[in-house]
């Protein structure tokens, strides 16, 4: 009992990004995604879903309000799921960016935002793809990721693959 118990709130601490460190974080370290800003254009984002599926999306899309959001949600929705994913809500001042961009290089990969920044407007995302080894055994080439950004809603956006993978 005292195992499983333990075993149960480890997985919750660490599903939830829990941490008993309370140490200022050094120079060298890396911030986690949901924190990240840029330098003057200020763009801070955090993930909200992984997925993927073949649906019918564009490279990315901005998602302003509730409805925008129960439609995708709609669409990712697995059937063979009694359950479906709870469906988040966005406050003032924030926006979804969903992001599906076709992979270049690795064929059966995932994709990692690296930074954003806004220019004349334009959200430019800095992404790089990665290996994904449940993907690859799964043959799955969809991938799409879901960010919440805060700040102003741009006009467009850009997916800049990183040459340096």
């Amino acid at each position: 009992m005292k195992c499983t118990l333990l075993l149960v709130l480890s997985f919750l601490i660490s599903a939830t990004g829990f941490s008993c460190r309370n140490v200022p974080m050094t120079k060298g370290e890396l911030k986690p995604e949901s924190s990240r800003k840029m330098q003057g254009n200020t763009i801070s984002f955090s993930e909200v879903r992984r997925a993927n599926r073949s649906v019918n999306l564009g490279e990315y899309s901005i998602i302003k309000d509730f409805s925008e959001t129960v439609k995708l949600y709609s669409q990712l929705d697995e059937k063979k799921f009694s359950r479906s994913e709870p469906v988040p809500t966005l406050s003032d001042d924030e926006y979804f960016l969903v992001l599906k961009p076709k992979l270049k290089k690795e064929k059966y990969g995932d994709v990692e935002v690296m930074k954003m920044e806004l220019k004349n407007n334009i959200l430019n995302i800095y992404y790089k793809e990665v290996t994904n080894s449940e993907y690859i055994s799964n043959k799955q080439k969809n991938p799409i990721l879901i960010l919440r950004v805060s700040g102003k809603v741009p006009l467009s956006a850009k997916l800049v693959l990183n040459k340096n993978n």
